[in-house]
């Protein structure tokens, strides 16, 4: 199932580069990683003309 930014409560933050995109948790205020990967078979989000799957939660945040 692929959900919007704004049903999943999602904040899109960056482009980490090599296809991975940051984004916060709007409803706990963590901050996950996402990959590019249109057609991926599990849980994800919709992104401009792509979907988003999750990769990973960060403790600290990679820019600071």
């Amino acid at each position: 199932m692929k959900e919007t930014f704004s049903d999943a409560y999602y904040q899109y933050i960056q482009y980490l580069g090599n296809k991975e995109h940051l984004l916060k948790d709007i409803l706990t205020g963590r901050y996950e990683v996402f990959f590019s990967n249109k057609n991926h078979a599990s849980w994800g989000l919709k992104w401009k003309n792509t979907h988003l799957e999750f990769v990973r939660s960060l403790s600290v945040l990679p820019f600071e």
